[in-house]
């Protein structure tokens, strides 16, 4: 009692911040009945949901271009070898190009098209 008055009292732990959203909260139960290579695809998914609300709020254009073109080199890297290198971006695209050939535009919205295509593919 006596070393009491003496004692430097510790303060209370900081309260952690409060987080709206953690990636993978839910992909803990998700991986256990999958191989390591879904897991890390299951991951990827979860760390990307919240990429969309994100860029509304953020401007970064070349380190999210060269960012992204990394992860969908890793992406392709491991269709290719799960396809015996037959598998092409376009397998993984949820609306596939019709044609890798450039086709001649006949009308403005034709080549307006051509030209959206030509620079998402660069």
């Amino acid at each position: 009692m006596l070393f009491s008055r003496f004692r430097k009292s510790t303060p209370p732990p900081a309260a952690p911040a409060p987080v709206d959203y953690r990636a993978c909260d839910d992909l803990g139960a998700l991986t256990r009945p999958f191989s390591p290579l879904i897991g890390e695809l299951l991951a990827v998914y979860c760390h990307t949901r919240p990429i969309g609300a994100l860029s509304q709020s953020e401007k970064c254009l070349e380190e999210y271009r060269v960012t992204a073109r990394q992860i969908i080199h890793h992406l392709l890297e491991g269709w290719q070898n799960q396809t015996d290198d037959q598998g092409t971006i376009d397998d993984l695209l949820i609306h596939p190009r019709q044609s890798r050939t450039a086709e001649v535009p006949t009308t403005r919205a034709a080549e307006n098209a051509a030209t959206r295509d030509h620079h998402l593919a660069s």
